[in-house]
Order: C-alpha cells, then sequence, then structure tokens
C-alpha cells in the first residue's frame, strides 16, 4: 500500500531525490531500493573439465589447471551450502556474512543484526531459484569437499577429489540407487548433455588408479540408475 511521496533536496548542487514509500511487512520501504543480493558461483564449464582431463590422461599435473577447476568447484559448492541454510530459515547477509534474521509470514523481510542489511524474503528466494543450487542428497560430498580441497596439499589427490565429486549421485551416501546426477548442479547443460560427457571423457593411459576403478563404479551407477532412461532428463 502506498502511503506517502517524500522529497529530499540539497542547496548548490540541487541533488533532489523523489521517493514514493510503501509499506512492506510492517516496513516503509521506497519503491526505488535495490537490494544488494548474494552472487552465486556458477556451475562449470565442459571446457574446464575437459581440459583438466586432457592433460592428466597425458600424464601432467597441471598444479594451475586443477586448482581452477577444484576452486571453481568450491565456490560452487559453497554457494550451494548457503543456499541448503538459507532454505532451513537461516540465511547469509551477502554484506557482512553474518546468519540474517528471518521475519514470519508472506511479506517476510530478512534482516541483519550486525550491518543493517535487509531484504525481502521473496527477492532473496528468487536470486537462488532455478540455478540447481539444491544441495540435497549432494550435501555430504559437497561438505566433504569444501572441508578436503583446501587443505589436500597433494595436487595428485586434489584430481581425486574433483573426479569423486563429479561422480556423485544425490542420495548415494544413504543407499539410493536412483538419485539425481549430483553433475547436474556442478557443470553446465542438461543432464541429456552431461551424463554423455562426462562417460566419453578422454582419460587416457596415465590417469590415477583411484579415478579409473571411479569412472567404472559410476558406469555400473548409471545404467542400473532410473534417470539413464532418458525420462525427465533437463
Amino acid at each position: 500500500m502506498q502511503l506517502v511521496t517524500a522529497s529530499t533536496g540539497k542547496s548548490g548542487s540541487r541533488l533532489v531525490v523523489s521517493r514514493t514509500l510503501t509499506l512492506v511487512g510492517g516496513t516503509l520501504m521506497p519503491e526505488s531500493t535495490s537490494y544488494k543480493l548474494p552472487t552465486w558461483a556458477p556451475r562449470l564449464q565442459k571446457s574446464q573439465i575437459e581440459q583438466l582431463y586432457k592433460r592428466s590422461g597425458q600424464g601432467l599435473i597441471d598444479e594451475e589447471l586443477i586448482d581452477d577447476v577444484g576452486y571453481s568447484l568450491y565456490s560452487r559448492c559453497l554457494s550451494m551450502l548457503e543456499v541448503r541454510q538459507a532454505m532451513l530459515g537461516q540465511p547469509l547477509c551477502p554484506s557482512c556474512g553474518n546468519t540474517a534474521q528471518l521475519d514470519e509470514g508472506a511479506d517476510a523481510f530478512i534482516r541483519c543484526e550486525n550491518c543493517d542489511w535487509l531484504c525481502p524474503w521473496a527477492l532473496y528466494k528468487k536470486s537462488y531459484q532455478h540455478k540447481k543450487l539444491f544441495a540435497g542428497g549432494l550435501t555430504p560430498f559437497v561438505e566433504e569437499f569444501v572441508q578436503k580441497f583446501p587443505a589436500t596439499q597433494s595436487y595428485r589427490q586434489r584430481l581425486v577429489l574433483i573426479d569423486n565429486l563429479i561422480h556423485r549421485f544425490h542420495w548415494e551416501s544413504d543407499g539410493a540407487t536412483d538419485g539425481r546426477p549430483g553433475a547436474t548442479s556442478l557443470i553446465e547443460g542438461k543432464m541429456k548433455d552431461i551424463m554423455p560427457f562426462l562417460d566419453r571423457l578422454t582419460y587416457g593411459d596415465n590417469i590415477p588408479p583411484e579415478i579409473a576403478r571411479t569412472r567404472e563404479a559410476w558406469r555400473q551407477k548409471w545404467d542400473q540408475n532410473a534417470w539413464s532412461k532418458g525420462k525427465g532428463q533437463s
């Protein structure tokens, strides 16, 4: 509901601002307000993954490339965990990083007591919807990667961690055999494009044996997975 039009003026340069104030969730807010929203890390490009496996298959430990892919995945995982926290009612403030308070009601606002940032909850939710940021049954693997990757000094082992993450399935840790492929949340594209892409990655003769074993196990799981039949692959 519109309540009042407020104008402010400043002599000299004559800076004038006119705004219509609207009552939203019990708070007077200017309609022209531009809210600061989180920036979510994007999914990785297929070219990044492809180049990594090509180099590794040649027996090359490309530290710069491993870090590029690894920390891109790391950022994506952090975004997924932040979205999970928000969905549990504990959104993080994009200004200071503290946990913000979530109001109740249809016109709820998020408010940060530490830095006074605020934002409509509906707008905050819209910022992460339809971006495949739902961790769901992939959460244990995402958390493990975030914990282990920066702490791992061996680049060979970092490569193994990357490979392990992108070949996981949702709810796999609970013993499920029909979970959605986790790669759809980590790599650009639709499932019908991502899965064939992973299957045809060039491994070569010099890939670490752990990665070769993961690939074979992944293929078996995918063959038995209901998603592999093509239904709903998006």
